[in-house]
């Protein structure tokens, strides 16, 4: 038992490597449920009363370009070391040392330093066209089948029951169902 640490714990087994997994979970988890909630859930929707899908489509367009004219893409990459860990390994003639493993690999992101800016930008533009962004709840499917919607309609006063409504070419529309 004089033999260090080491050599006594060598023999016990430990919750390392459930604890690595773990932590990966707790790392990774929480943005990937965030992820697959956000996937089913509305965008936040530009509305101005009375203007057609069509016109709403344009006007960010036309935002759009002008916003990446007035400001353009910075494209930026930055480097992200490896990351490493380590853990005791014991043989089998009570020999412990420590070993170093990989965790995540060296990689390389690239990303666009002005993307928020020009976000703000279109926004901007959208909000002096007379739009303003409205988040809306996903409607039931069985409410809207029940009332009969126009094809291409202008955008309704927006009361207690809209909400937005996924059509099959995966654009959303705002809906008032009655």
């Amino acid at each position: 038992m004089t033999d260090g640490p080491t050599l006594v714990n060598c023999f016990v087994l430990t919750a390392t490597s459930f604890y690595t997994a773990a932590m990966q979970l707790l790392k990774h988890g929480p943005a990937v449920l965030l992820a697959a909630l956000t996937a089913c859930a509305p965008p936040a929707l530009y509305y101005k009363p009375g203007a057609s899908p069509a016109q709403v489509e344009s006007n960010l367009t036309n935002c759009a370009v002008a916003a990446l004219d007035r400001v353009p893409r910075d494209i930026r990459t930055r480097f992200i070391p490896a990351q490493y860990s380590t853990r005791t390994y014991c043989n089998s003639y009570g020999r412990c040392y420590p070993r170093t493993y990989l965790v995540q690999p060296a990689r390389t992101e690239s990303y666009d330093a002005n993307a928020a800016l020009r976000g703000r930008v279109t926004e901007q533009c959208m909000a002096e066209a007379g739009y303003r962004p409205v988040s809306l709840p996903q409607c039931d499917p069985a409410e809207v089948r029940l009332s009969a919607l126009p094809a291409d309609p202008a955008q309704p006063p927006l009361g207690p029951g809209s909400c937005a409504l996924r059509l099959a070419s995966g654009k959303w529309r705002i809906v008032t169902p009655q």
